[in-house]
């Protein structure tokens, strides 16, 4: 059984076809490469995914129990998990402190026993500081930890931004463009982690338009077109296909 499946899902909006009739199947462990031209649907389908949208029609099974029609909360309290194309940061905060606020869910105690500071919460709070620091030394952040995270380069914060979703010990982590606008060297930072991030077990989904980026990190890549999948497979196989070339060729290089 695969970990996440889509069964002819379609989203209109008015009388538009963003997605129509999408089928997938999503394996434990994968690094699954999403491409396509600007309005083929991809992110559209990461919004359904994470539950930002309600499909017209179709379902998604998650661990095999059926997740289309939940809210995004209650699918990311399940184990999927996804980031934005802009960098969502806490204005005034520290890279430390935007880790805390991102962890919130995280402790298991009592508002009442954060308030008293029990031992109990003093205790909690201790696992959850370990386990953003953890992370942060992970993926080469801990050096900036008391800088402010909006003071951080473009690609640092794109990837405090992958961290702080990482605090929810996601199953499956959803990507939309984590490089898009970064020089070479940035890029190269966010696809060394996206490789640990794979390494650590979790299933990745990755919405990207560099190529190269897709080629460097995907065990699989899906085509999406017109609303359409129109690929799917191995990423050389796949971006060698005619029907691709026609209609997606990414010039973006790092």
């Amino acid at each position: 059984m695969s970990l996440l499946e889509l069964n002819g899902i379609t989203k209109f909006f008015g009388k538009l076809a963003a997605l129509e009739e999408i089928d997938l199947k999503v394996d434990e462990g994968e690094v699954l490469g999403i491409v396509g031209p600007n309005g083929s649907g991809k992110t559209t389908l990461i919004n359904i995914i994470s539950g930002y949208y309600r499909p017209t029609r179709g379902t998604i099974f998650f661990n095999g129990k059926k997740i289309s029609g939940l809210r995004p909360d209650q699918i990311a309290d399940r184990g999927i998990v996804r980031t934005f194309q802009s960098n969502v940061l806490f204005e005034g905060a520290t890279v430390l402190e935007s880790m805390l606020v991102g962890s919130f869910l995280q402790y298991k105690t009592k508002d009442w026993q954060s308030f008293f500071e029990t031992k109990a919460y003093k205790d909690d709070h201790e696992r959850v500081v370990g386990r953003v620091i953890e992370l942060l030394k992970t993926f080469d952040i801990f050096n900036d930890i008391f800088l402010p995270a909006t003071g951080l380069s473009h690609g640092y914060q794109r990837m405090l931004g992958i961290t702080m979703a990482l605090i929810a010990n996601p199953k499956v982590l959803l990507l939309d463009e984590p490089t898009t606008g970064m020089n070479h060297e940035e890029a190269m930072f966010v696809v060394e982690n996206i490789k640990k991030i794979s390494e650590q077990g979790i299933t990745v989904l990755v919405i990207e338009h560099n190529m190269k980026v897709i080629l460097n990190i995907a065990t699989r890549v899906v085509v999406l077109n017109f609303a359409n999948k129109i690929a799917d497979g191995k990423p050389e196989e796949v971006m060698n296909k005619q029907e691709v070339i026609e209609a997606y060729l990414g010039t973006e290089t790092i």
